[in-house]
């Protein structure tokens, strides 16, 4: 089973990424977004970094970009590249991201049931 098979078919939440880290077969798993459930996911071991976006329309994970790391390519190369991955597979233009745009206030849409904030 891969990475990817073994992950639900919503986005994450905290306790499932703390989850993530925790496995030892990662080094590291981290959120794109810094508040609510996670629909972009990078995750690094020694040797590559991976991009995980979450398709709220296949209702699965995929894998978006892999980087294979060496002594050329360091490791916060490659969680930009895929964190960029991550937003170009979103509609997004990493190049034209703001501030106020920024993938920490990414807010995925995924019908939970409950209706946006400032919405009645």
């Amino acid at each position: 089973m891969t990475l990817v098979d073994s992950l639900p078919p919503r986005p994450l939440g905290p306790e499932e990424l703390m989850q993530l880290n925790a496995a030892d077969a990662l080094e590291l798993a981290v959120p794109v977004e810094e508040e609510g459930r996670a629909s972009g996911v990078l995750v690094a071991t020694d040797a590559w970094v991976k991009g995980l976006a979450f398709d709220a329309d296949a209702e699965s994970w995929t894998v978006v970009e892999t980087v294979s790391l060496s002594a050329d390519v360091e490791r916060i190369d490659g969680l930009q590249a895929c964190e960029a991955e991550i937003l170009r597979f979103r509609g997004i233009d990493p190049v034209e991201v703001t501030a106020e745009d920024a993938p920490g206030n990414f807010e995925p849409a995924v019908d939970d049931g409950t209706a946006p904030e400032g919405t009645d």
